[in-house]
C-alpha cells in the first residue's frame, strides 16, 4: 500500500521524515540507542514514534514512525492486519 519502499537507510530515513520529505518508516530489530535520538527529532517535528503496537518506542525493537498521527494509526491497522 506504499508508493515506494526503500530499504537500508538507517538514521537518513528519520532525518527526511522530520524534514517532510517520508511520511512513513517501519523497522524492526532496533536497539534502544538506534531510536531514541530520532523519537526526539520526530516528535519535535509534528511526527509520531511508537512500536507496532503504539506503545513506547524508546526500548527498540520493532518500530513505526510517522509524519502525522492520520498516517501513524492507518499504518498501526495495516500492521495489525498482517502480523
Amino acid at each position: 500500500q506504499c508508493q515506494l519502499t526503500r530499504y537500508g537507510m538507517d538514521c537518513y530515513a528519520y532525518a527526511l521524515l522530520a524534514a517532510g520529505q517520508i511520511d512513513l518508516i517501519i523497522e524492526a530489530g532496533l536497539h534502544a540507542y538506534d531510536i531514541q535520538g530520532p523519537i526526539g527529532v520526530i516528535e519535535a517535528a509534528g511526527g509520531i514514534v511508537t512500536n507496532w503496537q503504539g506503545g513506547a518506542a524508546d526500548q527498540g525493537g520493532q518500530v513505526i514512525a510517522a509524519a502525522t498521527p492520520e498516517l501513524h494509526a492507518a499504518a498501526l491497522e495495516i500492521l495489525a492486519s498482517h502480523v
